[in-house]
């Protein structure tokens, strides 16, 4: 049988970095990402569709998404299973619980395990719900084998797996090969691509539209051929408009604004799909410090038809660095235990070192320390 696999939707998520009109219009891009999540779902010929949790990003649901949700699932033309996540649990008052549902929508109301049987598919769903923000068992341990019944076992379900302890349903991957699990359609990891390594039937569906820039690049969905005994074909469609992009710049020998605004320019043309990516340039090499505060200071001519741009100063003082290195002063002395983290492969440890000696260094020279927005 052919199934699409999704979650993590978080649908109505606040966005509050953003003004009123883009929050909004942010909220109604989610709904009509979950349009066409469906239409896929129908475009691909899938038989069932499997959502692993936090559909909603809370318990509350605006008038506006809880009707375009329960039209959508009225017009779709197959069953919808659904395992409520720890942003979306089945509480009193919840979506999932307050609001009558078309007939072809299974629901999972309890932390134990419970089952859903579609004899015309000949498929058994096997999940949970989250009753509360955490959950703390693994509601799979002990189970008896879901083979024996002849049918397809599919697992729909949103926690943390492999891990031994977790607010969030700690999941043993052995436990689910111990069911029998033909798939297991997981929910809760947002990074795209993720599995149960070893075990290749147990996949998250990542994300569907990253939301900030700790989800990057296009999102997807999982379509999944499942037969009986294990044997499975994956693949991913995309189905986001909205993207999250990071880039580096070197800006060393930049010595005017507009050397700097012609390089971001560029990385954002070379992205592609400009008027959907929210693009962050994180500014690298060595600058004089005034300039960089009048890039910073004023990006309104820089964003160009980008849904959004964000600039992260990670430069050097360009007075300071030819120097450093060699000075005996207690600036040489900080700038060289520094010095491992600033040439550092992995691009967050230089990312703080950096953040460091510009904070060292002012605070040394009786300068104003200069504030991040998240510091500000």
């Amino acid at each position: 049988m052919r199934i699409l696999h999704t979650g993590d939707l978080h649908m109505d998520s606040p966005f509050c970095g953003s003004s009123l009109a883009v929050s909004e219009k942010r909220r109604e891009m989610q709904r009509e990402l979950l349009g066409r999540i469906f239409d896929v779902a129908v475009e691909e010929g899938c038989q069932m569709i499997l959502i692993a949790g936090d559909l909603f990003d809370s318990r509350y649901v605006t008038p506006e998404t809880e009707k375009y949700v329960k039209e959508l699932f009225s017009r779709i033309n197959m069953p919808v299973v659904i395992s409520p996540g720890n942003h979306d649990p089945y509480v009193t008052g919840s979506f999932y619980k307050s609001i009558p549902l078309s007939e072809n929508v299974y629901v999972f109301s309890s932390s134990e395990l419970q089952r859903f049987d579609f004899p015309e598919l000949g498929a058994s769903v096997y999940g949970y719900a989250f009753t509360s923000q955490s959950m703390t068992s693994d509601p799979l341990a002990g189970q008896a084998d879901a083979s024996l019944n002849g049918n397809i076992a599919l697992l729909c379900a949103h926690g943390e797996l492999s891990a031994l302890v977790s607010r969030y349903c700690p999941l043993d991957p052995k436990n689910i090969v111990n069911m029998g699990i033909d798939y297991a359609a997981l929910g809760h990891v947002h990074k795209q691509g993720d599995n149960g390594g070893e075990y290749q039937n147990i996949r998250y569906c990542g994300f569907p539209e990253g939301r900030s820039f700790d989800e990057l690049h296009e999102g997807t969905v999982i379509i999944a051929d499942v037969e009986k005994d294990g044997c499975v074909s994956v693949r991913r469609r995309v189905v986001s408009k909205q993207r999250y992009e990071i880039v580096e710049l070197d800006v060393s020998g930049c010595f005017v604004r507009e050397d700097i605004a012609k390089k971001i320019r560029e990385s954002a043309e070379k992205l592609g799909d400009v008027e959907n990516t929210n693009l962050r340039v994180c500014l690298v090499g060595s600058a004089e410090p005034s300039l960089i505060g009048e890039i910073t200071s004023d990006m309104s001519d820089l964003a160009g038809d980008l849904a959004s741009l964000e600039i992260k100063d990670l430069t050097y003082p360009v007075e300071d660095i030819s120097s450093l290195k060699a000075d005996i002063s207690v600036r040489g002395a900080f700038y060289n235990a520094l010095y491992s983290g600033l040439t550092s492969d992995d691009p967050e440890v230089r990312a703080r070192h950096v953040r460091a000696l510009q904070i060292g260094l002012a605070a040394i020279d009786g300068r104003r320390i200069p504030l991040e927005e998240s510091e500000a």
